[in-house]
This record gives C-alpha cells, structure tokens and sequence, in this order.
C-alpha cells in the first residue's frame, strides 16, 4: 500500500502579516487598558496618601468664646490630628454641642493644619452649693455647666437643690425664675425657693416675692420688679402669683 503525503501549501506572505499585526494591535491594547489601571491606581494612592499625609492633619485647634469650658471644648471636638480633608465641621459642631453649658458651636477649616471652633455659651442664671469650696454655675434649662470656687455677683443661689455636678440638673422651675427675672431684679435677690406655697425669691432687706406656680414666670417677674421699685412704705410680702393682681402686704 502506497501513503501518499498532500503537499503543504505555505501561507500567504500578506496573510501572515495581517495576523501578526492583529496581534500586536491586542498586545498593545491590553498594554494601554495595564497603563490605565495602573495609573489610576497611582493617583488613587497618591490622593490617599496626601489626604492622610501628617502635612494635612490638625496640628493647631483655636476655641474662641467658650472661657472656663474651652478644654471641655477642645475633648469633645476630638479632632487633633485628624485628617483636615476628612473632617466634617456639622460633625464636630454637633459634638462640642453636647458639652454643658455650650449652647451653640460652629467649626471652620484653616487649611493646612488650623480647625477653629466658636463657641456661643449658655447664659449663667444662678448658682448652687455644689460641695466644701464650690459652686456650681446653672443655666436657664437648670444644667449645671462649670464649677467656680466663688458665685459671681448678681446671681441668686438656687436652694434646696441637691449639691450639683458639672451636667447635673437642678429644678427647673428655679432655673426658669431666675431667667425671667429682669437684670435690676436680678441683681437684688439672693436666694430662689421652691416652697409648698410656690417659688419663693428673698431680697435682702425688703419683701419676699412670692411667684406661684412656674407658669407665665415672665409676667410674674416684671411685676414683681415693679411693685419692689413702687414701694413706698415698708412690706414683708409682695404676691404676683396673678401677675395683674399683685398684692403687696
């Protein structure tokens, strides 16, 4: 039996080049899409690296207006030495806010390094016995928000409150009198009481003012303060739990 073998027929010389240039074409193109991916993985971990970057993180943190509460401050806003571009100014803001006695903050970014905090405090109304040497600055919500080792001028002491801790509360209805009562007022009672028959403010020397009940507290004090300047003959009491009643007697 005779094998006979076909002739191989050799390609064609134009062919063959077109092939290979489709394969170097693919080649190149999957070099190109490599390229891409790799440089945009660069800049990716270029940006990261810049962003984390101890040139870009708070070095320096300036807490305007809180006075006693500015380490306070600075603690709850946490941010030194975070990432400047990561830090969000709502966030921090709301955080600074839940320090007593702060009621407002807001946070602005100095770059490179800066992050300044302002701080708008809650306004002192009273103060209570807060231990041996101490006193406790309450607010108009009855929060206590600083100790101080001697009670400011021209704020009554609210008593009968519990001895107060910085973010204790204390009766508010004491706190909301001491609020309401216009500064002149203020300034001339020295202590609030909240007593069976009502809150109760004593001035030194002069009557009693009795308020009532803690409602329209606002009335009830200006009427107070009115009738206290009216006087023209001594009294030990001046009632205005009807703030368009007031009696005197």
């Amino acid at each position: 039996m005779t094998t006979v073998t076909a002739p191989r027929v050799g390609m064609d010389r134009r062919v063959r080049a077109r092939r290979v240039a489709v394969q170097r074409a693919a080649g190149r193109q999957r070099l190109r899409r490599l390229l891409v991916v790799a440089g945009g993985l660069t800049v990716v971990l270029v940006a990261v690296a810049i962003v984390y970057s101890p040139l870009l993180a708070v070095h320096t943190v300036v807490v305007d207006g809180a006075g006693t509460e500015q380490t306070d401050v600075a603690q709850a806003a946490g941010v030194a030495g975070k990432p400047m571009v990561l830090l969000s100014a709502g966030g921090v803001a709301a955080s600074v806010e839940q320090v007593p006695g702060v009621a407002s903050a807001s946070v602005t970014r100095h770059f490179p390094t800066t992050v300044v905090i302002r701080v708008t405090l809650e306004p002192t109304v009273g103060t209570v016995a807060a231990g041996p040497g101490k006193v406790a600055l309450v607010d108009r919500d009855g929060q206590a928000t600083a100790m101080v080792a001697r009670a400011p001028a021209g704020l009554p002491v609210l008593a009968g409150a519990p001895a107060a801790t910085v973010g204790s509360r204390v009766p508010v209805a004491l706190a909301r009198l001491a609020a309401a009562l216009p500064a002149s007022l203020r300034a001339r009672v020295s202590t609030l009481l909240s007593l069976p028959s009502g809150l109760t403010a004593l001035v030194p020397g002069g009557p009693q003012l009795r308020f009532g009940d803690g409602t329209q507290l606002a009335a009830k004090a200006q009427a107070a303060a009115a009738v206290l300047g009216a006087l023209v003959a001594p009294a030990t009491y001046i009632d205005v739990s009807v703030p368009g009643a007031p009696v005197a007697g």
